[in-house]
């Protein structure tokens, strides 16, 4: 098969056609343009003769005569001869010639119109005559002050062409210059055209501009390039989705288009880009930056964007579910053991122990329950609460709640609270455990305290606690003191969504000084005020 041209060689032929072509109209236009700037000359030239010959008196004074002596043909002749040019030519009023080149033409009337000239007009034309074609000038002969004929002076249009094949060499070599210079301008078009296409012909970028479009399309990722310069050069529809980020940012830098903050950093290269956790919103991304390198050009960057905010609650879910399994799992195997004791107790007919014995389970089970239903009333916060101290049991932690907790039933967004003191727990429980404390049971203890429209939440724990050098870094996505992946998003999460609603978190030293961590968070607006409430007291400090 004939293999088709290359999209540089193809580019490089248009190229040339189109400037030969030019050069080639360019020179006929310059040839018409120098032919008519050599007519005018001529035309001025036979001009000035004619006009020297208007003002000899002789001549005059012999045309008014009607003179037939050849006093007007010898002088005619002998100003031809003078200066050149093809013919001299004299009339009297009525267009009679009593000059002319050839004499037998002496006595005719003259080929050409001579009215204008016989009115008084100066007349400058490229016409025709007995002789040829030939630039001519007719101006009106007078005698005592009126017209007593004409001289006509013409040039022959032989003399122009030699004149302007003495150009032509010339033109033609400063074109031929200027095709060379167009020649060479359009090679290395045409290689630069090669080296920024990476040498792809036509139906190559076709298809991959094809291949493009669908894989944009078809995957769930979303992606966004940058280029060299910084500047965002494209945004798929699920990283505007994730990001926020919109068609009209396209062209704009980096800085100019994202608020400060992880993704920008991570747009911009300023830090590292292999599964990145980022907390953008209300949404937990997982990002990938990758430099765009080719021919050690520098080409920009890709970078995908996955979204993980369902899967991170179906892992925190699942978590939840799994503490609740293990804490049932622990609870059965406790019952299991109290129910054998209880059986001995009555086998060896101590019925006065065996009450007590129920009557004491019974009160340790029920007190955390009727203590945190007693304090609190919106009920999947205390499901939450029972829940969370079932699953710190079952790790060994103790998990109270503080007498100072309050929470009416009139939460705004119950989700938010969920989220925050899910999070906070889970958290807290850890620390606990994996750090208990040496003179004493590990406690984990949680306070919610509506103040206005407001919520103060705070848990405690009497884990390692939180260095100072690492406060600020706690509530950043990705950080955590485990070294399992996908971990450190939950206080992250928390301190988006607070920011979101106007409030601040703050992590700091419990006051007694017996070690362990105190997370503290203020909610506006996160309780519905009763209408004819009285005012609360201020917020103060947990």
């Amino acid at each position: 098969m004939r293999r088709p041209r290359r999209l540089s060689s193809q580019l490089l032929r248009v190229q040339l056609a189109i400037l030969v072509a030019t050069v080639l109209l360019g020179f006929g236009l310059a040839l018409v343009s120098t032919q008519r700037r050599l007519d005018d000359d001529y035309q001025q030239r036979a001009l000035a003769v004619a006009r020297s010959v208007a003002a000899t008196p002789e001549i005059a004074a012999a045309v008014a005569r009607g003179d037939r002596s050849g006093v007007v043909q010898r002088r005619a002749e002998a100003v031809r001869r003078a200066t050149g040019t093809t013919f001299v030519v004299v009339t009297d009023d009525r267009g009679i010639r009593l000059a002319h080149p050839d004499p037998r033409r002496l006595g005719q009337r003259v080929s050409t119109d001579p009215s204008g000239a016989l009115r008084g007009d100066t007349v400058l034309a490229v016409e025709r005559g007995t002789l040829g074609r030939s630039a001519r000038a007719k101006v009106p002969l007078r005698a005592g002050g009126r017209i007593v004929g004409e001289v006509s002076v013409g040039i022959h249009e032989r003399a122009l062409h030699r004149e302007l094949r003495a150009i032509a060499p010339a033109l033609a070599l400063y074109l031929s210059g200027a095709l060379v210079v167009g020649a060479l301008a359009s090679a290395l078009l045409a290689r630069r055209l090669k080296r920024q296409t990476f040498g792809l012909e036509l139906d190559e970028l076709a298809g991959l501009l094809q291949e493009h479009e669908a894989i944009l399309h078809g995957i769930r990722e979303g992606v966004i390039v940058v280029d060299p310069r910084g500047r965002l050069r494209l945004i798929t529809a699920e990283a505007t989705r994730l990001t926020g980020l919109s068609g009209d940012d396209r062209g704009r830098t980096v800085e100019e288009a994202v608020p400060a903050g992880p993704l920008a950093d991570l747009l911009a290269g300023r830090t590292g880009g292999q599964d990145e956790l980022l907390v953008h919103g209300d949404r937990v991304v997982v990002a990938n930056r990758m430099a765009v390198r080719r021919d050690d050009r520098d080409l920009g960057a890709v970078v995908t964007l996955r979204d993980r905010t369902e899967l991170d609650a179906l892992v925190r879910e699942l978590d939840s579910v799994r503490g609740l399994a293990d804490a049932m799992r622990a609870q059965a195997h406790e019952f299991s053991g109290r129910l054998h004791a209880l059986a001995g107790l009555l086998d060896l007919g101590h019925a006065d122990e065996a009450r007590a014995f129920i009557a004491e389970v019974a009160r340790t089970d029920v007190g955390l329950r009727r203590d945190i239903t007693a304090r609190v009333g919106d009920p999947r916060v205390a499901a939450l609460l029972a829940a969370k101290s079932a699953v710190a049991a079952e790790r060994g932690v103790r998990l109270t709640v503080d007498p100072a907790t309050d929470v009416p039933d009139a939460l705004v967004d119950p989700r938010e609270v969920l989220t925050v003191l899910g999070n906070l727990l889970d958290n807290a429980i850890d620390a606990a455990a994996d750090a208990p404390p040496a003179d004493g049971e590990p406690t984990v203890v949680a306070c919610l305290t509506a103040e206005a429209d407001g919520l103060l939440l705070w848990v405690r724990d009497t884990g390692a606690g939180v260095p100072a050098g690492d406060r600020g870094a706690v509530f950043a996505a990705g950080w955590s003191t485990k070294a399992a992946e996908g971990r450190g998003v939950g206080l992250s999460l928390v301190r988006q969504l607070v920011a979101r609603r106007g409030g601040d978190v703050a992590v700091e030293d419990p006051e007694d000084g017996r070690g362990g961590a105190l997370f503290t968070v203020w909610l506006p607006g996160a309780v519905r005020a009763a209408p004819d409430a009285p005012t609360p007291p201020t917020r103060s400090d947990a």
